[in-house]
Protein backbone atom coordinates (compact mmCIF):
# COMPACT_ATOMS: atom_id res chain seq x y z
CA UNK A 1 0.00 0.00 0.00
CA UNK A 2 1.36 3.58 -0.57
CA UNK A 3 1.98 5.18 2.33
CA UNK A 4 0.31 8.46 1.08
CA UNK A 5 -2.84 6.25 0.91
CA UNK A 6 -2.02 4.89 4.38
CA UNK A 7 -1.65 8.61 5.90
CA UNK A 8 -5.22 9.43 4.05
CA UNK A 9 -7.33 6.16 6.03
CA UNK A 10 -5.74 7.23 8.98
CA UNK A 11 -6.67 11.02 8.84
CA UNK A 12 -9.97 10.22 7.97
CA UNK A 13 -10.56 7.71 10.23
CA UNK A 14 -9.71 10.27 13.28
CA UNK A 15 -11.02 13.10 12.01
CA UNK A 16 -14.22 11.32 11.69
CA UNK A 17 -13.93 9.43 15.08
CA UNK A 18 -12.52 12.36 16.44
CA UNK A 19 -15.68 14.48 15.42
CA UNK A 20 -17.79 12.04 17.06
CA UNK A 21 -15.82 12.49 20.47
CA UNK A 22 -16.25 16.11 20.31
CA UNK A 23 -19.79 16.37 18.87
CA UNK A 24 -21.85 13.47 20.10
CA UNK A 25 -19.28 12.49 24.04
CA UNK A 26 -22.00 10.65 25.66
CA UNK A 27 -23.64 8.71 22.84
CA UNK A 28 -19.75 7.64 21.54
CA UNK A 29 -19.04 6.55 25.27
CA UNK A 30 -22.21 5.12 26.30
CA UNK A 31 -21.88 2.98 22.89
CA UNK A 32 -19.07 1.36 24.37
CA UNK A 33 -20.75 0.82 27.70
CA UNK A 34 -19.32 3.47 29.49
CA UNK A 35 -21.28 5.99 31.77
CA UNK A 36 -21.24 10.07 31.48
CA UNK A 37 -20.21 11.66 34.26
CA UNK A 38 -19.57 15.68 33.27
CA UNK A 39 -15.64 14.23 33.47
CA UNK A 40 -15.55 11.64 30.55
CA UNK A 41 -17.49 13.91 28.42
CA UNK A 42 -14.52 16.65 29.13
CA UNK A 43 -12.03 13.93 28.25
CA UNK A 44 -13.96 12.45 25.52
CA UNK A 45 -13.79 16.08 23.77
CA UNK A 46 -10.14 16.49 24.44
CA UNK A 47 -9.52 13.52 23.01
CA UNK A 48 -11.60 14.22 19.54
CA UNK A 49 -9.95 17.55 19.35
CA UNK A 50 -6.60 15.73 19.46
CA UNK A 51 -7.89 13.26 17.08
CA UNK A 52 -9.05 15.56 14.66
CA UNK A 53 -5.50 17.69 15.10
CA UNK A 54 -4.03 14.20 14.36
CA UNK A 55 -6.01 13.84 11.39
CA UNK A 56 -5.42 16.84 9.72
CA UNK A 57 -1.88 16.32 10.22
CA UNK A 58 -1.66 13.01 8.71
CA UNK A 59 -3.83 14.79 5.65
CA UNK A 60 -1.81 17.49 4.92
CA UNK A 61 1.81 15.34 5.04
CA UNK A 62 0.42 12.37 3.22
CA UNK A 63 2.69 13.37 0.28
CA UNK A 64 6.46 13.57 2.86
CA UNK A 65 8.89 11.44 1.73
CA UNK A 66 11.97 9.92 3.46
CA UNK A 67 12.62 10.16 7.30
CA UNK A 68 9.54 12.61 7.73
CA UNK A 69 7.44 10.19 6.47
CA UNK A 70 8.84 7.19 8.13
CA UNK A 71 8.09 9.64 11.34
CA UNK A 72 4.79 9.72 10.96
CA UNK A 73 4.20 5.90 10.12
CA UNK A 74 6.11 5.06 13.28
CA UNK A 75 4.10 7.89 15.07
CA UNK A 76 0.72 6.69 14.09
CA UNK A 77 1.77 3.10 14.71
CA UNK A 78 2.58 3.76 18.40
CA UNK A 79 -0.66 5.24 19.03
CA UNK A 80 -2.85 2.39 17.75
CA UNK A 81 -0.58 -0.14 19.49
CA UNK A 82 -0.33 1.63 22.80
CA UNK A 83 -3.99 2.48 22.41
CA UNK A 84 -4.61 -1.34 22.14
CA UNK A 85 -2.44 -2.72 24.62
CA UNK A 86 -3.82 -0.18 27.54
CA UNK A 87 -7.29 -0.32 26.12
CA UNK A 88 -6.81 -4.54 26.13
CA UNK A 89 -5.39 -4.04 29.69
CA UNK A 90 -7.81 -1.59 30.71
CA UNK A 91 -10.68 -4.48 29.31
CA UNK A 92 -9.09 -7.67 30.95
CA UNK A 93 -8.40 -6.27 34.02
CA UNK A 94 -12.27 -4.94 34.50
CA UNK A 95 -12.02 -1.38 33.99
CA UNK A 96 -13.43 -0.92 30.93
CA UNK A 97 -16.27 -3.08 29.94
CA UNK A 98 -16.52 -6.01 27.60
CA UNK A 99 -18.59 -3.91 25.22
CA UNK A 100 -15.67 -1.70 24.91
CA UNK A 101 -13.62 -4.39 23.06
CA UNK A 102 -14.52 -3.53 19.32
CA UNK A 103 -13.30 -0.23 19.75
CA UNK A 104 -9.97 -2.51 20.01
CA UNK A 105 -10.61 -3.41 16.28
CA UNK A 106 -10.14 -0.20 14.85
CA UNK A 107 -6.67 0.24 16.16
CA UNK A 108 -5.90 -2.94 14.71
CA UNK A 109 -7.06 -2.32 11.36
CA UNK A 110 -5.16 1.40 11.24
CA UNK A 111 -2.43 -0.03 12.41
CA UNK A 112 -2.47 -2.87 9.74
CA UNK A 113 -2.90 -0.14 7.17
CA UNK A 114 -0.02 1.83 8.35
CA UNK A 115 2.32 -0.62 8.83
CA UNK A 116 1.54 -2.00 4.98
CA UNK A 117 2.29 1.67 4.08
CA UNK A 118 5.92 1.66 6.10
CA UNK A 119 6.63 -1.31 4.32
CA UNK A 120 7.04 0.77 0.84
CA UNK A 121 8.15 4.11 3.04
Amino acid sequence: MRPSLALSIAAVLAILFGLSLALLPAQMLTGFGLRTPDEALVVSRDVGVTLIGLGIINWLARDATGAPLRGLLWGNIFIQVAEFVVNGWEIVAGILPAAAAGGLVIHVVVAVVLILGLRQA
